[in-house]
């Protein structure tokens, strides 16, 4: 709720500020400080009026981690983690797990090793990691569709100032020094809704619908490679199922088996 009227009261001041501020500007080209606060504060405005902060910070965070993130290498080093990992565990035993809980990275690894440790079994592994994952990824997909709405709403925040625009020119149509600052507001406020939505908003909605797809791959890997060290499997037999994971050869093999009920047929192998 504290979301909602905050939404509301920005988008009300977003809209007051391109009504009364612009007939004081001056046509200054392509730049129009009144259209880009109404094509940036609006889109927010209207977000933060249908979804929670929470939800406007998890798209942040996700687009944020998705900069920093190379899916290659982390496949990688998990890769190599699990090799490693079971060749001391075929010579010192199960608690070897323990050193190289400290030393792995990727949260979903050191959850499951911490799961085998504490005497979890191999079906309880399964749904933990499971429930972990569809977590995250439907953190995912709430930042992706997040940004999808935010390529709908900014062309029609441009359309509203472009309406702003006609309606200060018409009424100042006695005045040539006030047409110019209603023109631009009119033009520049669908060129930049257009420019946001295509050239921004959609394409990162895409790029994290992506980023989730090889989300699933990495964390797949991990969950088979966690279960094969459960059932003390060699090195060699682990390195063979891992390569199915490899994103040469397509989407990821074994990403199937119902779903804890909604997301599980992406994650579970």
């Amino acid at each position: 709720m504290i979301s909602t009227l905050m939404g509301i009261s920005m988008f009300v001041a977003t809209l007051w500020f391109v009504m009364f501020h612009s007939t004081g500007e001056k046509f200054t080209g392509f730049y129009n400080q009144t259209a880009l606060i109404l094509l940036i504060a609006g889109p927010i405005a209207i977000i933060l009026i249908s979804r929670s902060i929470v939800d406007l910070w998890g798209a942040i965070r996700t687009l944020i981690t998705m900069t920093f993130s190379n899916d290659t290498k982390q496949k990688t080093i998990v890769a190599n983690s699990l090799a490693i990992i079971s060749r001391d565990v075929s010579t010192r035993g199960m608690g070897a797990l323990a050193q190289h809980k400290a030393t792995v990275k990727n949260p979903l690894f050191r959850d499951g090793l911490a799961l085998i440790l504490n005497g979890f079994t191999a079906e309880e592994i399964r749904h933990n990691l499971i429930a972990k994952t569809n977590i995250e990824h439907a953190r995912m997909t709430a930042a992706g569709t997040l940004f999808e709405q935010l390529g709908k709403i900014a062309p029609a925040m441009g359309l509203l100032g472009t309406l702003v625009g006609l309606v200060q020119m018409l009424a100042n149509l006695s005045d040539p020094s006030a047409i110019g600052p209603g023109m631009a507001v009119s033009l520049l406020a669908t060129l930049y809704g257009l420019i946001l939505a295509n050239a921004i908003y959609i394409p990162l909605a895409d790029r994290i619908e992506t980023y989730s797809d090889r989300f699933l791959q990495v964390n797949t890997m991990v969950l088979e490679g966690i279960l094969l060290l459960k059932e003390r499997k060699s090195g060699a037999h682990i390195r063979d199922v891992v390569k199915t994971y490899d994103g040469r050869n397509g989407n990821g093999a074994g990403v199937q088996s119902g779903a804890v009920e909604t997301h599980e047929a992406k994650v579970a192998v």
